[in-house]
């Protein structure tokens, strides 16, 4: 939805269908996102990923999550700064700052997996782009394979090829990558699927409320045939109640997310205690 490329261009031309006036005002309101980046006012919060065995949870994983930080400490929701972002032609350098600030704050996270977000078409070179994140990955000594690259903005991906360099890249380095947001646009679905990638993440439109319709469970079962049949883990985000939660194991996934479990929180979640007899 944010990502725009990330190729020197005017970022005049992002909006020159635009009214001239319009422009300038957009742009003139949004000046407060380069300050941001500038300042580094960026924090994370962490969101476990569970496995389930029987009514015992397991936290395997955990997603780290950027928010903005206004000068008097009030959070600032993403989808604002990479609102923000594409109006100044800075989603890069956003999409960067947030990267660099969740690898920082995953060398906390022990042995578990550590879900980085990253936006494709933000990167127009893998060898030049991630090179600042593999240097900090090996000086805070994390470990790559417990880093899953977590790939956002899927519908905006036109090259897949492009995506694929990105993500073979990832790859030869010992990371895992995974795909959010799988479902939306499901007649790319087995398209983007091509890219092999470790975790599939079914989207929240599809697990929440998955229990009483049969469309939304329709399409739970074949993403999850899929995703298995290519050997990789499902995982279905958003999950907020008992019932979506047991209709999705018994369906066969592999891992869960969402606040059924715990909200996005300053600290990682250490334990989650016995949720359903």
């Amino acid at each position: 939805m944010w990502a725009v490329e990330a190729k020197q261009r005017s970022p005049f031309e992002n909006l020159r269908r635009m009214e001239p006036i319009t422009v300038f005002q957009k742009m003139k309101d949004a000046l407060w996102i380069d300050e941001l980046i500038e300042d580094k006012r960026i924090c994370s919060y962490y969101q476990p990923v569970v496995s389930v065995d029987h009514e015992r949870v397991h936290i395997v994983g955990h997603e780290i999550l950027s928010r903005g930080l206004e000068e008097d400490g009030s959070i600032i929701p993403p989808f604002k700064m990479f609102e923000a972002a594409q109006i100044r032609n800075k989603t890069f350098a956003l999409d960067r700052a947030c990267r660099l600030e969740a690898v920082k704050n995953a060398s906390i996270i022990d042995r578990q997996l550590i879900f980085i977000n990253f936006i494709p078409t933000a990167i127009y070179n893998p060898e030049h782009c991630l090179a600042s994140t593999f240097v900090l990955i090996q000086e805070l000594n994390i470990k790559p394979e417990q880093i899953v690259f977590e790939v956002i903005e899927t519908e905006d991906v036109q090259d897949i090829e492009h995506l694929k360099n990105i993500l073979n890249y990832y790859r030869s380095h010992g990371f895992k990558y995974a795909l959010d947001d799988v479902g939306v646009g499901y007649n790319t679905l087995k398209r983007l699927l091509e890219v092999e990638p470790d975790v599939v993440k079914l989207a929240f439109e599809f697990t929440n409320g998955v229990s009483k319709n049969e469309k939304q469970k329709k399409l739970a079962q074949e993403m999850l045939a899929i995703t298995h049949k290519m050997g990789a883990k499902a995982l279905a985000e958003g999950v907020e109640t008992e019932d979506d939660l047991k209709c999705l194991i018994e369906m066969g996934y592999d891992l869960f997310q969402g606040y059924y479990f715990a909200k996005p929180h300053p600290t990682p979640v250490k334990e989650i205690h016995s949720i359903y007899v």
